[in-house]
């Protein structure tokens, strides 16, 4: 990999660039059909859920209408490891929550097959994992880590996901 070095104005000329470019794909994404800017029950959905998202978020491709305020459902759902003096307590790490369809299907009132290819999609963006290693509390659900979507780079439609500034994206300190 190599190392790009910039100047003051070359900063500030990106800076912008990738500002405008925000700007662009937001308004794309406002435009869609199905959003909360146009759709009743989406905003509703997420009107409903407080959390603080990056606006890295809009840059995504989403397929599904959904797959987007699932991640901030899912995000507003996190917990976290309680360090006992070990560590300072700016170190906010994600543990493991448990994904039931019927649960957010009853809650939001959203189609369990839209649910599904949301959860597939966010898999597949590298946004959730899944973790088949954790024995989820009820057989139909699924244990799975958010990751930190501050945490993210760019989308790179090259290899078809997420790419993130940190090795550790489901640490949540970072606003």
């Amino acid at each position: 990999m190599q190392t790009v070095h910039l100047n003051n104005l070359q900063k500030v000329i990106l800076d912008e660039a990738l500002s405008r470019q925000l700007a662009r794909t937001k308004r794309i994404f406002s435009r869609r059909h199905k959003t909360h800017f146009n759709d009743e029950q989406l905003k509703t959905i997420f009107d409903r859920i407080s959390v603080d998202f990056s606006d890295k978020l809009y840059e995504i491709p989403f397929k599904c209408f959904f797959s987007f305020y699932l991640y901030l459902i899912l995000k507003s759902r996190v917990k976290y490891i309680d360090w006992i003096e070990e560590m300072p307590y700016y170190f906010k790490i994600a543990v493991s929550q448990d994904f039931n369809v019927m649960k957010l299907n009853r809650e939001f009132g959203v189609c369990r097959s839209s649910i599904r290819k949301a959860y597939s999609e966010l898999v597949k963006y590298k946004l959730i994992e899944t973790l088949p290693d954790i024995v989820p509390e009820h057989k139909s659900t699924k244990s799975i880590l958010v990751y930190n979507d501050h945490y993210i780079h760019s989308f790179d439609p090259e290899v078809g996901h997420v790419v993130y500034t940190s090795e550790i994206p489901f640490n949540f300190y970072n606003k």
